[in-house]
């Protein structure tokens, strides 16, 4: 831990909070696939530590400032509505506004305007030096949070994904309205999975983690999937509808190496895929800021293995 580090820290949540944690996590992926292929070819993994899962590029850092940075911005942008302040954009200085609903279209076509639970946004787009400001410090504390969790107290858990976690709670009760677990319409279940929904997610979990295993074990590295499944994430960008599956392939890979068996990296890819519909729905619906429902996959599931199931071994 050196000034220089923290300087770094501060860099990673202020770029994540510029071009967007999904954005910046994606970054994650495709330096963490790099990384992966100098740590198998030359037993050198600096990329992996220090840029993909460093202060440049690592969740704790560059996610975490980002979703504090874009919780922050829905904050303001909800403060604006309230007060219909759209005098910057001249069409929208020249309506009258009427019902509330009306405000709410005008404010949508702002472009000042930011959903607080929105990771994919750009907040290069706000101009405001605060929003950078909130990455930078988030940033900062991810970087240190990790750090206590990781070297200091040594957690038997995934503790990039534990800080993740925690600063993603943190935020919401700093930042959000809308309570730990959402505000959901009394109309609206709040868990409405169908049998053949969840069998569905089931089997492409099984399958999936079963694979991310094999490589794994193959390679002796436990986040050769997760890089994967995080550089993957840029096809959300093409309007895809395309499946969020690092928490998988990042408890496989735990499961695979901690265990050494495919077959049980499979299971408990399936574990992580069913629980992750459920986090999802519980902390990230309906709701004005994020909490990232793979970090808390992540962090349950890789303190069962490697916590309480590994050392039974």
């Amino acid at each position: 831990m050196s000034l220089v580090a923290i300087l770094a820290a501060f860099g990673g949540g202020v770029f994540g909070a510029l071009i967007g944690g999904t954005t910046a996590f994606v970054f994650t992926g495709f330096l963490g696939m790099a990384g992966v292929a100098a740590a198998v070819a030359a037993g050198n993994n600096l990329i992996l530590d220090h840029v993909a899962f460093g202060p440049f590029f690592g969740p704790h850092v560059a996610f975490v400032g980002a979703v504090a940075a874009a919780a922050y911005a829905g904050k303001i942008s909800k403060k604006r509505l309230e007060n219909a302040d759209f005098l910057s954009n001249p069409v929208n200085a020249n309506t009258v506004l009427g019902d509330h609903t009306d405000k709410e279209k005008i404010f949508a076509e702002d472009d000042r305007h930011v959903d607080g639970a929105d990771t994919t946004v750009p907040l290069f787009k706000t101009t405001d030096p605060m929003v950078l400001i909130v990455g930078g410090i988030f940033g900062i504390l991810g970087y240190l949070v990790q750090h206590l969790y990781g070297p200091v107290l040594d957690i038997p858990i995934d503790t990039i994904a534990l800080t993740v976690a925690t600063f993603a709670i943190i935020t919401r009760f700093m930042f959000g309205t809308s309570g730990l677990t959402g505000i959901f319409p009394s109309s609206e279940k709040r868990f409405p999975f169908s049998g053949k929904m969840l069998l569905f997610n089931a089997i492409w979990g099984f399958a999936f983690a079963g694979l991310v295993g094999y490589a794994a074990i193959i390679l002796d590295m436990d986040n050769i999937g997760f890089t994967i499944s995080a550089a993957s994430l840029i096809f959300l960008y093409f309007g895809l509808k395309f499946p969020v599956s690092h928490h998988v392939s990042m408890v496989a890979g735990f499961a695979a190496i901690a265990l050494g068996s495919p077959w049980l990296a499979a299971l408990f890819g399936l574990f992580a895929v069913i629980t992750g519909e459920y986090v999802q729905r519980l902390f990230n619906t309906h709701v004005d800021t994020h909490i990232d429902m793979p970090a808390i996959v992540i962090a349950t599931w890789s303190f069962i293995i490697l916590g309480i199931i590994a050392p039974l071994i």
